[in-house]
């Protein structure tokens, strides 16, 4: 009788320490940009914007910084917030969102002068953070 009782807990502990649990982490409670807002120019400077016009460069943020968490760490766009005479629906058609949240605009943009902010998912193997209003573009 006893054999059984030690056989029934054995079973049981090992059904309890079978559970699933998810692993890694993801940390984005300090997640942001340095510097969080870009200066995009509609008319381009011959002087000042002369390499930018040489190798058709896009506008293109820096890497996003305060994501910890386990690879691969992927970004997504979520919704941007037009202001000041800008348009949300040709934003959306034009940003593109790269690997360590490098949010990119092409050289030569459609959109019209005014605020975009931005706000961004990230995401890996089984978590996911929102980065609310996380980087500002100014087109001019």
């Amino acid at each position: 009788m006893m054999k059984k009782v030690y056989l029934f807990l054995v079973l049981i502990i090992s059904c309890w320490g079978c559970q699933d649990m998810k692993v890694g982490y993801l940390k984005a409670e300090n997640a942001g940009y340095l510097p969080n807002e870009l200066e995009v120019r509609k008319t381009l400077d011959p002087e000042e914007d002369a390499v930018r016009m040489a190798n058709e460069a896009p506008w293109v943020t820096q890497k996003i910084q305060g994501v910890l968490g386990t690879s691969p760490l992927l970004f997504e766009f979520v919704s941007v917030k037009a202001s000041e005479g800008g348009d949300a629906e040709i934003f959306k058609k034009e940003i593109t969102v790269r690997g360590g949240g490098v949010m990119e605009l092409p050289l030569y943009t459609e959109l019209p002068e005014g605020r975009y902010v931005v706000t961004l998912k990230v995401s890996n193997d089984g978590y996911s953070e929102l980065l609310s209003d996380v980087y500002t573009f100014v087109v001019k």
